[in-house]
């Protein structure tokens, strides 16, 4: 019986990775914007690792001779394994960093790379504290990147819905690093028996199934309400303009009746017509024209869509 639950347990984790990994696929296809078919192929990368991560595991729990041969290769440490939190690492860094409009740190690069080769150092007799270490800097890390995103929601002039995730992404991560440690803790030093186990090192975590649960549910909700399947081209390419000039105000601080008139002054409208829609005098408009240019260092309309245009290419 326990077997059949083990095999079902694994089985809707599958079902539910696969369900995130398609959606992602899917808009990854049919979107034409570089910058946000990189972060659905980025995304999907991240969901195929959790499909063969827990492929990996079922196998271990399931097949004893590829438990025994899988936990005792490596010298007790699984390249595989460790590769799977390589690249789930990077992924994770990634897209946090693409969410929040931050470049990437050559320092954190490093620390990806140095947690990846720690991880390597070869065991040569398995002891409850080298299982524990083994495990210990990923936990590290994933707090890191939730206080990240968290920094970046409270410090940083970003849209609305990149703010709203960045502060459900920020607390998922630092919840799930403390509770998945506190199970690791339990688990390595507690119910482990290293003398009938031998090297295995590898053990279901289940904090951090629940943690890839989340974000999978918080991934799918993303596309079913922010980033719809099905929507005319006309939608998603005026979308994508408001999105951007969102972004561009946001950058050169301007005020909220200035976003106004510089998203009527970028759609060409003259300042009689800007006035009409907003219900103001020509005097208050060029006052607030003469702010804009002021705040974005131009002299005139044309150096205005310049600079907008420059700024759509070096963010797309």
């Amino acid at each position: 019986m326990e077997t059949e639950i083990v095999y079902i347990y694994n089985l809707l984790l599958i079902i539910l990775y696969s369900t995130a990994l398609s959606i992602s696929l899917v808009n990854a296809f049919k979107e034409e914007r570089k910058s946000r078919k990189t972060f659905f192929c980025v995304l999907s990368i991240y969901f195929v690792v959790f499909i063969l991560d827990n492929s990996v595991i079922s196998m271990t729990e399931l097949i004893s001779s590829f438990a025994s041969e899988y936990n005792q290769s490596f010298q007790g440490t699984s390249f595989i394994k460790t590769t799977f939190f390589l690249v789930n690492n990077f992924c994770q860094l990634w897209l946090i960093s693409s969410i929040s409009h931050s470049k990437i740190k050559r320092w954190e690069y490093m620390i990806v790379v140095g947690i990846f080769l720690f991880m390597l150092l070869p065991i040569q007799q398995s002891s409850s504290w080298r299982t524990y270490l083994y495990y210990l800097p990923n936990q590290l890390w994933l707090f890191y990147l939730g206080a990240k995103a968290l920094y970046s929601y409270y410090n940083k002039r970003l849209e609305p819905k990149y703010k709203k995730y960045l502060k459900k992404i920020g607390l998922l991560a630092i919840v799930f690093s403390f509770l998945i440690l506190m199970e690791d803790s339990i688990i390595i030093f507690t119910v482990d028996q290293y003398s009938m186990f031998h090297t295995n090192i590898i053990n279901r975590n289940v904090s951090e199934n629940l943690f890839s649960i989340s974000l999978c549910f918080l991934s799918i909700y993303y596309f079913l309400n922010d980033a719809p399947l099905f929507t005319s081209s006309h939608s998603n390419s005026k979308s994508y303009n408001q999105s951007f000039i969102y972004s561009f105000c946001q950058d050169y601080r301007l005020t909220e009746r200035e976003q106004q008139i510089c998203q009527l002054l970028l759609e060409q409208k003259h300042n009689q017509e800007i006035a009409e829609e907003l219900f103001l005098s020509i005097g208050t408009v060029k006052t607030h024209i003469h702010n804009i240019y002021i705040k974005t260092d131009v002299k005139k309309r044309a150096e205005l869509f310049s600079l907008y245009n420059n700024y759509l290419y070096a963010h797309s």
